[in-house]
């Protein structure tokens, strides 16, 4: 029997809502391919550097995240924006971590997570998550290729907002939700995602 449980080193709070349901829903098809011995799965959590480390490098604080979070955790996911260049930001940000990170942990199973703009763009990517979330059969407009969105937070506030969504403090419920709603089927058609 194989334990699972992912640890999700993202950039902020809003995103570690999203992705850390998501990975929740994404793995156990994945496990029943590859773990033929049967596999147990805990929810996946956020994990980040201690707090020594936080005027830290980048790649220091992924690399302390998963350090502090080995007996915790057996896959380390980490995020960041990919802010219009996500193959430079995987290699800029993510890689030189996950180096560091393997130097003491050779066995370490990680992977990137970079959205091509933000995490939001991913969000956008399901109206009829929306629809079940509200309670409605009033879908927002949304863009039709979300990753091509320049500002794909501000487009998912307007699409909350338009549903009666309480902006501000407490809005990152609505990603945790998304997270456990958004079809996957819906994410797949995103090239950042695939």
């Amino acid at each position: 029997m194989i334990w699972l449980c992912a640890g999700v080193n993202a950039e902020g709070p809003t995103d570690d809502r999203f992705l850390c349901n998501l990975i929740n829903r994404i793995l156990p098809p994945l496990a029943v391919e590859i773990c033929k011995g049967g596999f147990t799965m805990d929810d996946a959590r956020r994990i980040s550097e201690p707090r020594r480390m936080r005027g830290a490098s980048r790649e220091e604080r992924i690399a302390a995240a998963i350090e502090e979070s080995w007996s915790e955790c057996n896959l380390f996911v980490v995020h960041s924006d990919g802010e219009g260049a996500p193959d430079e930001v995987r290699r800029q940000r993510i890689e030189p971590g996950l180096i560091r990170a393997r130097r003491a942990r050779p066995d370490l199973a990680a992977a990137a997570c970079v959205p091509v703009r933000e995490t939001e763009a991913w969000m956008l990517a399901d109206p009829e998550a929306f629809c079940r979330i509200f309670e409605t059969d009033r879908s927002p407009l949304l863009p039709h290729d979300p990753e091509a969105e320049s500002d794909p937070k501000k487009v998912l506030e307007t699409a909350l907002g338009g549903l009666g969504a309480r902006m501000g403090r407490g809005v990152e419920e609505y990603y945790a939700v998304l997270g456990a709603e958004v079809r996957l089927d819906a994410l797949r058609r995103l090239k950042a995602f695939q």
